[in-house]
């Protein structure tokens, strides 16, 4: 038995026996700092045990002590970092929670992990936590790695065994791709062939048009297009991506390969060209993060405050790929509304304590088909939504184009009259209304300036998700109108 795992025993039959009565013994400061963490470990109320456990740290009299409290840690940090990924995102929804993201407490438990490893070279348990952080961040081959070295110096340890199954089996499989479990047969691992980095490892011919992920993965353009119609992971690693279909082509190894092999590179190039699938419609389904909180206009500008765990891990991977998400509704009974928008952010300020404030922007309206839970956050599968308009030099278009510019009209005389009452008191919550608008459109993109007056109407909730869903531009204007009508009329100003 290893002295850590004498010490964990000696240490638990302790505090058995002081917990029971059986012990004369005087309880320390130190040892009362490991029973309370003991006991909030037992009771998964992790926040509170790794306070605790963090008060003993200070108070360890030996490097052994230390690596053990720090490998007590580093199991606490893992346990809420699995219990914020497996909250369901209607509870989440319900009532807002605080603290750390799940990667946040995952880069903690590695932290602590490896100083375990470290201190204590020779244990192969304290290999178990540093691959499962591993795990979390997503780091698959290094959490093999880590479980490897672990057997390395334990081989007949089970908990290492089954770790190290669990992570193949994750990174083989896409368990994200679909709502429910899956009953197709895992997908076989796909090392990188080292003897040639210039192939693509989904194609196996030379890259074509060379796209880099996030994780730092490359493949043909049109191949990782293709990976992304089945799944939101990197086909090599597994690590989540939200970066839609097209990522920029890496230029400099685009021209390092065509200097290189100039004639296999034309060859590739004739070959996607002859291979070449028509143009994508634009209505086709594909994965999208959802950020569930109120309905945003396509041209609206909203600024955001992001600071619950599940929402911060979302932000972080819509950074890392398109900057974008899906911001939708929820009703009373949570069910998801249909209708929602495509959101971009323009603008990301990381704070200290780990929170975000975005500044984000309306642009195109989705429709929603399904959903399923990823790490805490909602995804959904969606398709862009567009007006069904008239077709130009017709008289349902010429009547359309009178119907935006007497809209027209009325919006301006509003927003002359909310600019007037912004000298007030409330002046700046006006003004904000007007900034949240954006700059209006002209007439001519009737579609664009209909929303723009959307984003300028006094309307609640539930007028602008009906707004959302409206398919005719005629439709959504003409009920603009009656709503500016209304407003200009009253005596006060009504605001959203």
């Amino acid at each position: 038995m290893h002295r850590l795992e004498a010490l964990e025993q000696a240490e638990r039959a302790r505090i058995a026996a002081l917990v029971s009565g059986n012990s004369s013994e005087e309880i320390s400061e130190s040892m009362l700092h490991k029973m309370c963490g003991h006991k909030h470990m037992e009771a998964r109320q992790f926040d509170t045990a790794i306070n605790e456990f963090s008060a003993a740290l200070k108070l360890a009299k030996d490097s052994t002590e230390e690596a053990l409290l720090l490998w007590h840690r580093c199991d606490a940090f893992l346990g809420m970092c699995q219990t914020l990924r497996g909250i369901p995102a209607a509870v989440s929804e319900h009532e807002a929670l605080y603290g750390l993201d799940p990667m946040a407490l995952a880069q903690l438990a590695l932290k602590d992990a490896s100083k375990v490893v470290e201190m204590e070279a020779d244990w192969p348990r304290g290999h178990i936590l540093q691959g499962a952080a591993l795990t979390v961040l997503e780091r698959y081959d290094d959490a093999e790695k880590a479980y490897m070295e672990g057997l390395a110096l334990g081989p007949t340890d089970p908990s290492l065994h089954a770790a190290l199954k669990e992570t193949r089996a994750t990174f083989g499989s896409d368990p994200s791709s679909a709502p429910g479990p899956s009953t197709a047969a895992p997908r076989p691992v796909r090392r990188a062939v080292s003897s040639d980095d210039t192939d693509c490892s989904l194609c196996m011919k030379l890259l074509y048009e060379p796209v880099t992920t996030p994780c730092g993965h490359t493949f043909c353009r049109a191949c990782f297009a293709r990976s992304m119609d089945h799944s939101s992971r990197c086909p090599m690693c597994r690590t989540v991506l939200h970066v839609g279909r097209q990522l920029e082509v890496t230029r400099a190894l685009h021209n390092v390969l065509e200097r290189s092999f100039p004639e296999e590179y034309e060859a590739r190039r004739r070959e996607t060209l002859e291979a070449l699938e028509p143009p994508r419609d634009h209505t086709a389904s594909f994965p999208v993060p959802l950020f569930v909180m109120q309905c945003i206009m396509p041209g609206e500008r909203m600024a955001l405050n992001i600071f619950e765990p599940r929402y911060r891990l979302l932000v972080r991977r819509c950074m890392a790929g398109s900057r974008r998400f899906g911001m939708a509704c929820i009703d009373y009974n949570n069910v998801l509304h249909e209708d929602a928008c495509e959101a971009e952010i323009v603008e990301c300020q990381p704070q200290p304590d780990g929170r975000y404030y975005l500044e984000v922007v309306g642009r195109r309206r989705l429709k929603i088909s399904r959903a399923w839970e990823l790490d805490g956050y909602r995804m959904a599968e969606a398709k862009y939504c567009a007006d069904d308009n008239p077709a130009p030099n017709t008289p349902e278009a010429a009547q359309l184009a009178q119907l935006a510019t007497s809209v027209e009209a009325l919006a301006d005389q509003w927003v002359d009259k909310v600019k007037m009452l912004a000298r007030g008191r409330r002046g700046m919550k006006l003004l904000e209304l007007l900034h949240r608008a954006g700059p209006k459109p002209s007439t001519a993109d009737v579609e664009g300036f209909s929303f723009w007056c959307a984003n300028v109407c006094p309307m609640d909730q539930a007028d602008r998700l009906a707004i959302l869903g409206h398919t005719r531009t005629a439709d959504r204007l003409a009920y603009e109108k009656s709503r500016l009508e209304s407003a200009l009329q009253d005596g006060g100003c009504v605001l959203m």
